[in-house]
């Protein structure tokens, strides 16, 4: 089978693959193994039937309970479904940072999308989501079998959750901005094919200006993911010990479950 980036399902809302994607060390990140997406309503049942295929055995909902009432999930019968509920956040940003973190990330000049990424690090709730994700990713352990993540346009609570995969795994930030950013090639309209033909054969600093050029995210809403970390934590490593309980063992499970 051919990889491609973006999964080319009639129904799959910005559905696209993780691997592929090169390490600091030299690795990659294995195909088929993790999988981000938006709401999966729609999917049809060849949808399904190539998500099944595809070897998806775990469905993870970042939605809330109202979210996933009117918009339910479809999803392979080989699958299991975890909902894990990001928002609503547990306590106020001043209370989840500390006066200290607080003034070293000037809050206040940040904007609503921007104090909502930092909450997604620090706030107990969230971060409770984005720890049982691990969970499920470190159990995710057989060839073949894949994982998907999703929330409603799979671009904030999804995105902030491949941030923390990638980070995790090593993999290389330019690679874990790009990422992020073909977020925005398929709200501007861009189909499947499109979008794997961009990111396979664009000049790079072509694909660039296409990933920045409107805007479902930016690139300054992800900067600030990184920073949260560095400012809370001394190091990604560190972050993920004492926010998200992945331990240096756990943390050494993941990437040999994920990257060749």
């Amino acid at each position: 089978m051919e990889h491609q980036r973006m999964l080319d399902l009639k129904g799959g809302v910005n559905f696209r693959e993780l691997g592929g994607y090169s390490t600091i060390d030299g690795k990659h990140v294995k195909w088929q193994k993790i999988l981000r997406s938006g709401n999966m309503t729609d999917l049809t049942d060849d949808d399904l039937q190539f998500l099944t295929d595809y070897g998806l055995r775990i469905d993870v909902d970042f939605r809330s309970p109202a979210e996933t009432e009117y918009y339910a999930d479809r999803y392979p019968e080989k699958a299991a479904y975890v909902n894990l509920p990001v928002y609503p956040f547990s306590k106020s940003l001043f209370k989840n940072l500390g006066i200290v973190n607080y003034m070293k990330m000037k809050v206040d000049d940040q904007d609503y999308a921007d104090q909502s990424y930092v909450q997604m690090l620090v706030d107990q709730h969230a971060r409770m989501a984005y720890q049982r994700m691990f969970e499920l990713l470190l159990a995710n352990d057989k060839p073949g079998q894949s994982l998907v993540f999703h929330c409603s346009a799979g671009k904030d609570r999804t995105g902030v959750a491949a941030f923390l995969i990638l980070s995790a795994l090593q993999v290389k930030p330019a690679e874990i901005l790009k990422d992020y950013l073909l977020t925005n090639l398929f709200f501007e309209g861009a189909s499947a094919t499109e979008i794997n033909h961009l990111v396979t054969n664009d000049a790079r600093n072509a694909l660039a200006d296409k990933l920045n050029s409107n805007l479902a995210v930016s690139s300054e809403n992800f900067k600030v993911l990184e920073r949260t970390c560095k400012t809370v934590a001394l190091s990604m490593d560190e972050y993920f010990g004492k926010y998200l309980g992945l331990t240096p063992a756990k943390l050494e499970k993941l990437r040999a479950i994920y990257l060749e």
